[in-house]
């Protein structure tokens, strides 16, 4: 298989144990409001950027759901919590100093805004590392949709077909299918389902065999 050119990152899930964060607090949110919420409708909203988050929910719950309310206590719990402490994923800082050594430019595509996706990765010492950034906010259509992928190869001018995306999420891999990309998924708190799968995409425990998979397409020893 030929070599890549650049490495499209997911943000939350993928390079920050974040999601488990962001799940606890929307559940603990929904209690907050008088609401105790089946797991499968927090795990539905992994990968998504917030306005297909609040069709999502509203999809399952009706339009009278307060989702506005809630998130908004959400992202209070999830902020204070982030500013104890951002945790990266084991295996990310020897990937992104290897592809720093080879000179492989890196890109960041989060269904996350771009204010806090910003102050995320400031705060875990990473924001430096990448090239360029592409936000939830900064696309009109959100993952799985190919747009945000597909904007982040602009940035740093490399062709779609020589990009490789990293994903935890079933969303985030089939943008990264439709946009033409090859993608390793990392899966995080929910399970690839069946029809990803199919894809047959590497899928990997953990970044060090992400890593490891692309030394191998670049033709370098493992």
């Amino acid at each position: 298989m030929s070599q890549f050119q650049a490495v499209i990152f997911d943000m939350d899930g993928l390079m920050l144990d974040t999601e488990r964060i962001a799940l606890a607090c929307w559940d603990q949110a929904a209690r907050i409001h008088g609401y105790q919420l089946d797991p499968a409708i927090g795990l539905g909203m992994v990968g998504l950027n917030t306005r297909d988050c609040v069709r999502w929910v509203k999809s399952v719950l009706g339009e009278d759901f307060p989702m506005e309310e809630i998130n908004v206590t959400s992202r209070e719990l999830y902020h204070a919590e982030l500013d104890r402490d951002t945790p990266l994923k084991p295996g990310l800082l020897p990937l992104l100093q290897w592809l720093e050594q080879q000179q492989i430019p890196r890109v960041v595509a989060t269904s996350t805004r771009h204010e806090w996706a910003q102050k995320k990765l400031r705060k875990a010492n990473i924001l430096d590392c990448f090239q360029g950034m592409v936000c939830g906010d900064q696309v009109s259509q959100g993952k799985p949709h190919p747009e945000i992928f597909l904007t982040a190869a602009s940035r740093i001018h490399v062709e779609p077909a020589a990009c490789v995306v990293l994903e935890d999420s079933d969303p985030g891999v089939r943008g990264a299918h439709a946009a033409g990309m090859r993608v390793i998924q990392v899966p995080d708190v929910k399970a690839p389902s069946a029809e990803v799968l199919a894809f047959g995409h590497p899928v990997y425990p953990s970044l060090q065999q992400a890593h490891a998979q692309l030394q191998a397409w670049q033709g370098l020893p493992r």
